[in-house]
């Protein structure tokens, strides 16, 4: 279905009025603002054009949800692109939230870095440290290094490695969309990248009642298989998960890129990888003990995103891997991730 343009956005000229101020030329930016009314629940994109015609129209930053209010927007303005419009999107995912990782530092705005030494746990091995050297952002993708750097807290805990553990906690959480990555994961025995969700508030107790979405989790050397799994019913001991591996039908995952991606609904949940549909959970296959009457929970909270990489754990057991039989030359074990975005679905 074709979205509906809004009619008081089919052209809009730039705004070229000379800055107040002096300023080096490379800083002026022309702009728009554009004014539009919005219905609560819908989702608007800005696009731009060179023609009128409105034959290669290009979106313009995120799509924006409406409020029911006017909205009023200063959007950068490229010269040559002279024509904006605004249109209302209709049966499609509508980016609301991105980080392409562009740039040379990593956005604070949208991503907090965990302090923790006590193994996540999971009786892991890593200390997560907020220092640069372990979360990175370089060649416009996102770097979580895991180093062979012992570190020990102040109360005479000791792990033999370092890594970084980020997250969106009070910076961007969701409730349903679509979360979609483009990783490439480390390939070393004992090494345990991961992208998952948590919720911003534990609504139903703590981990798991109020459940856990794991996108992507690849286990050391296993590399020509990924899992998504999600963790639910009460609180630990008595928690309880389900889930699946997929297999690569050639080659590994930490040979290059993949997407990943979840389509979160509140009656199903559904993994994909390269735009395959390998899983599809329902709201039959979960429940909350806090909650014995509900029919979506846990999984009907906001929750937010975490990118981290831990070292050992319960994770690898029975599989007899163990990052120790690695040589030191085999550090820094690098997660690499190209992007990350979040979508909405528009009605």
């Amino acid at each position: 279905m074709q979205p509906r343009t809004l009619p008081a956005f089919a052209a809009l000229s730039a705004l070229l009025s000379p800055p107040l101020y002096a300023q080096p030329a490379s800083e002026i930016r022309p702009a728009v603002d554009v004014t539009f009314q919005t219905e609560a629940g819908k989702y608007y994109q800005l696009q731009t054009s060179t023609n009128l015609a409105g034959d290669n129209w290009e979106d313009v930053g995120l799509a924006v949800e409406g409020t029911g209010e006017s909205l009023s927007e200063l959007f950068p303005v490229n010269a040559q692109k002279q024509f904006y419009r605004v249109v209302e999107l209709q049966d499609q995912w509508a980016l609301v939230w991105a980080d392409e990782f562009d740039g040379d530092e990593l956005d604070l705005s949208k991503w907090g870095k965990e302090e923790n030494n006590y193994g996540g746990g999971n009786n892991e091995h890593q200390h997560y440290s907020v220092n640069e050297k372990y979360a990175y952002v370089e060649d416009g993708k996102l770097h979580i290094a895991v180093y062979r750097d012992p570190y020990t807290s102040n109360d005479g805990k000791t792990q033999p490695y370092s890594s970084a553990r980020l997250r969106t906690l009070q910076r961007g959480d969701w409730k349903y969309g679509r979360f979609e990555f483009s990783a490439k994961v480390p390939g070393g025995e004992g090494i345990w990248p991961a992208i998952w969700m948590m919720p911003s508030e534990n609504v139903y107790g703590i981990w798991a009642a109020s459940g856990e979405i794991d996108i992507l989790e690849s286990k050391g050397n296993y590399t020509d298989r990924t899992y998504g799994t999600i963790h639910f019913g009460e609180s630990w001991p008595n928690n309880t998960y389900t889930g699946t591996e997929y297999y690569l039908p050639e080659g590994t995952f930490d040979d290059g890129f993949h997407t990943y991606a979840i389509e979160w609904w509140p009656d199903r949940i559904e993994w994909h990888v390269d735009d395959v549909k390998y899983q599809t959970l329902t709201k039959d296959q979960w429940y909350s003990a806090a909650a014995p009457g509900s029919e979506t929970a846990p999984f009907d909270e906001y929750f937010h995103l975490i990118i981290n990489v831990a070292v050992n754990g319960g994770f690898f057991n029975g599989t007899g891997q163990n990052a120790n039989n690695l040589p030191d030359s085999a550090f820094p074990q690098v997660f690499e991730v190209d992007y990350a975005r979040v979508y909405q679905w528009a009605e």
